[in-house]
């Protein structure tokens, strides 16, 4: 028979050690042990990598806890029903504000846009340049896109789009580079370009 202090100990027993659940002088006994038994230390770590595994799952009530909650009276009942209630309850408040605001005029969305494309032919290097001298009678803006420098978008008032399109086409030069400028018409009058 193996001399009991070199018998290895329980998972138990390590895991009591582990969380200071022992004795001062079992403690002791089990703390030589570890340092004298390469076994008992793999076994350690594997134990000390499990409860940081298991530290790091979510908890939950267990089930005779719940059980042994009081009841709920009628008032805790509806208080917690209200609570469940309420947020969906605001949202959906808050909805019904908002579309009784535009129903009713508060807030106005603007035109939708309309517009027609054209495009225009000019020898100048600066189309933006020619666009704007021949739309300089109507209030508008005019940006050129990012990714391609040969198309522009106009804006303009709803009322002046056809006004637009027909100033822009007069400009044709045969030698010259082909844009396309896209004319949009909004509910709001365009403010002039600089």
């Amino acid at each position: 028979m193996e001399d009991a202090a070199n018998q290895h100990p329980a998972e138990v027993l390590l895991l009591d050690y582990m969380i200071g659940e022992l004795g001062p002088d079992s403690s002791d006994a089990v703390r030589r042990h570890i340092n004298g038994c390469r076994e008992c230390r793999g076994r350690v770590s594997s134990l000390s990598l499990a409860m940081d595994e298991i530290d790091r799952l979510p908890s939950a009530a267990i089930p005779h806890d719940v059980l042994q909650q009081p009841a709920l009276t009628p008032v805790r009942r509806a208080r917690r029903r209200l609570v469940r209630v309420l947020p969906i309850a605001i949202l959906l408040a808050a909805a019904i504000g908002v579309l009784a605001l535009f129903e009713s005029g508060g807030l106005r969305a603007p035109a939708p846009a309309v517009g027609q494309q054209v495009v225009v032919r000019t020898a100048s290097d600066d189309p933006a340049g020619v666009v704007a001298a021949l739309l300089s009678v109507i209030p508008h803006r005019i940006v050129v896109d990012a990714d391609d420098e040969r198309h522009l978008v106009v804006l303009v008032s709803g009322a002046d789009v056809d006004l637009a399109l027909n100033r822009l086409r007069q400009d044709d030069s045969p030698t010259g580079r082909t844009y396309v400028v896209d004319v949009a018409g909004t509910g709001f009058a365009a403010e002039p370009t600089p």
